[in-house]
């Protein structure tokens, strides 16, 4: 094909929101990553429904979109295979957890993207998760967007990191396998947090007005949870209700990674995987 054709054909395929800037695909399709061999896959990822909503199928095709972006990193790292894929998520797990070796059951876990955890009020959808050998590890994502408060008129107790970490943490204890949990965002918890300095319990409480506006929360309620202030109070009030927790083990197995982290591992890993590279055109 003619490559001016080609270069007039992929710029048709999107238009630019007037509200926030972003690319609008004309299909999902040319707004993710996929593996040859997991179409099937991913259309059954996008129409999945929540609260009775396919809410991905719409959202999918902004540039914005963190399903997108969790989609196209991580069912890439689930079809690698051997040493690419190891090394990536030791990588990964460094990084969360500044240093710690990776245990063996997140090496070798099998990776989850949207899927259900919980029961009753506390089902919840994790944005990918990894499942392992006496280990389950959730991974929260975060793009332009924060965390989602707490909202009793909503029939929601609990924000959004509380509730992962109380889904988390029952689901484990039912398959007896020690759980972490991690926040995905798009900058260091010590830059988030400093977009809002010297904000109180008060104004963490508060719903912003904007989307990015409120990303502090997101870094204030998990330095919160994770006792940095030296108390760990904030994150038993949180896991009440739930027995045989150590908080401090809790605490400590909170790990906070970025996307930059996780675009630079997944492409070495797709560099060193010659399993992959046999697939591509």
């Amino acid at each position: 094909m003619d490559t001016a054709l080609i270069v007039d054909t992929v710029q048709k395929r999107h238009s630019r929101s007037a509200a926030s800037g972003a690319a609008v695909c004309e299909h999902y399709e040319d707004n993710v990553a996929v593996c040859p061999g997991r179409e099937a896959a991913l259309k059954a990822f996008v129409s999945q429904t929540y609260g009775g909503r396919q809410h991905k199928r719409r959202h999918m095709k902004s540039s914005n979109s963190e399903d997108a972006l969790t989609w196209s990193c991580f069912d890439t790292l689930s079809e690698l295979k051997g040493a690419p894929r190891t090394i990536a998520l030791a990588g990964l797990w460094a990084l969360a957890f500044d240093d710690k070796p990776a245990p063996a059951g997140f090496l070798n876990g099998e990776i989850h993207i949207g899927k259900k955890y919980g029961e009753a009020q506390e089902e919840t959808e994790v944005d990918a998760s990894i499942d392992g050998d006496k280990v389950l590890v959730f991974i929260e994502a975060k793009l332009y967007s924060p965390m989602s408060l707490a909202d009793l008129a909503k029939r929601k107790p609990h924000d959004q990191i509380a509730r992962k970490l109380r889904v988390g943490l029952k689901e484990a204890q039912r398959s007896e396998k020690v759980f972490y949990f991690i926040i995905l965002d798009i900058a260091p918890k010590e830059i988030l947090r400093g977009l809002r300095p010297g904000a109180s319990l008060s104004d963490a409480n508060q719903k912003p007005r904007g989307g990015f506006a409120g990303k502090w929360q997101t870094a204030y309620w998990f330095s919160r949870y994770r006792g940095v202030r030296g108390s760990l109070s904030p994150l038993r009030e949180a896991l009440k209700g739930i027995s045989g927790v150590d908080a401090k083990n809790v605490a400590s197995n909170m790990g906070w990674l970025t996307w930059s982290d996780v675009f630079k591992a997944v492409l070495r890993a797709v560099i060193a995987s010659p399993q992959l590279g046999e697939k591509l055109p």
